[in-house]
């Protein structure tokens, strides 16, 4: 829009028809060859039509909602549904955790007013994908109170699920998982602990699915790293390669976070929010911190593999599953210690599953 003449009386339809007429000549210039394939064929270079080709989770997804209520309450439909599912299961995992139902509340607002509920609500898939990399984590959160087997079977499917919406942001999300969880095992090493078995099943686990989905990948010959990297240096593929292509993204990323921490410290809402919710996980159940910790970091990475503003904070969603979590950890264990350290300390009753809360106190 030309913002020096919006405001006059026909500044708006000015910009639609703008926009429309260059859209419509791109999508005729595109109609005219005749060697590109694919549902994004018409809109984009087929080198990114290729990258979106193997993500079939969330098209398939939208088909039934399409069908029955067509193209605009069909999406819209399914983007409701995807985020009310999503913010369910922030709710079954904190009571899982032992968090009463108020705080579990709380957690479900928490993800509809973060980026969470923004990004789920759109017209793309990162609402399906963050509903079921919550599906596993609640897996996970399973297996570490001992349900193997129904933890494991939740998990496995959920992340499988989530890898055929976006194959490479969950293998960073389960990866981080497993990393964190390793790490977790290292301290208690270092301070000569045993290993809970809960946590060697959940490494196992989430290892497994680590390494199956990098051979899937490599197998299928799936777009790689390089190839998001290539789109990304190319725009979009709309201007030729730089010639030196590492140079140019570390100049881009310095540049970028650079910005990013600059607006973090003058708006510091954000970093405080992913401060308090690491906190809380990691103060309430540590096991539980160090796995939705991992799961922050690989937003951070997924972030840092794509250094551009361009597409707003979309890329960091999945980091702000930690205060989402986090948060009523927090204020449940700030209840807690405040209960039993009055003149007359409350007794709490006793949960439905009493052992999901580690003790109170105990680091590794």
């Amino acid at each position: 829009a030309d913002l020096a003449n919006y405001r006059n009386h026909h500044g708006g339809a000015a910009a639609y028809r703008g926009c429309r007429t260059r859209m419509e000549r791109g999508i005729e210039n595109a109609a005219r060859r005749t060697d590109i394939t694919g549902y994004k064929a018409l809109f984009s270079d087929p080198r990114v039509a290729e990258i979106f080709a193997t993500r079939p989770g969330y098209p398939a997804f939208l088909v039934p909602f399409v069908k029955v209520f067509g193209l605009v309450r069909g999406v819209w439909l399914a983007a409701v549904v995807v985020t009310v599912a999503g913010s369910g299961f922030v709710v079954l995992i904190l009571r899982r955790l032992g968090v009463c139902v108020p705080l579990a509340l709380l957690g479900q607002i928490l993800y509809y007013a973060l980026q969470t509920g923004t990004d789920s609500m759109q017209p793309m898939c990162e609402g399906l994908l963050l509903c079921l990399l919550l599906a596993g984590i609640l897996g996970c959160v399973r297996i570490l109170q001992g349900h193997i087997r129904s933890g494991t079977a939740i998990s496995l499917t959920a992340f499988t699920g989530a890898a055929c919406v976006k194959y490479a942001q969950t293998l960073l999300a389960v990866a981080g998982i497993a990393g964190m969880t390793a790490l977790f095992m290292g301290l208690r090493w270092l301070r000569h602990r045993e290993f809970p078995r809960s946590e060697r099943l959940l490494l196992a686990t989430t290892g497994v699915f680590v390494a199956v989905l990098q051979l899937v990948i490599v197998a299928l010959g799936l777009p790689s790293t390089r190839a998001s990297l290539q789109e990304l240096m190319a725009v979009h593929y709309s201007r030729p390669l730089p010639p030196h292509l590492l140079h140019h993204f570390i100049r881009l990323s310095i540049g970028f976070w650079r910005e990013w921490l600059r607006g973090g410290l003058v708006e510091p809402l954000g970093l405080l929010l992913l401060a308090a919710g690491a906190w809380g996980a990691l103060r309430w159940h540590r096991s539980f911190g160090f796995l939705i910790v991992g799961v922050a970091v690989a937003g951070f990475v997924n972030q840092a593999g794509h250094p551009e503003a361009a597409m707003g904070p979309r890329l960091l969603v999945m980091a702000s599953l930690l205060p989402v979590c986090g948060i009523p950890l927090l204020i449940e264990s700030h209840t807690a210690r405040r209960a039993g350290e009055g003149p007359d300390p409350i007794v709490r009753p006793s949960r439905a599953q009493p052992q999901l809360p580690a003790p109170q106190g105990q680091l590794y």
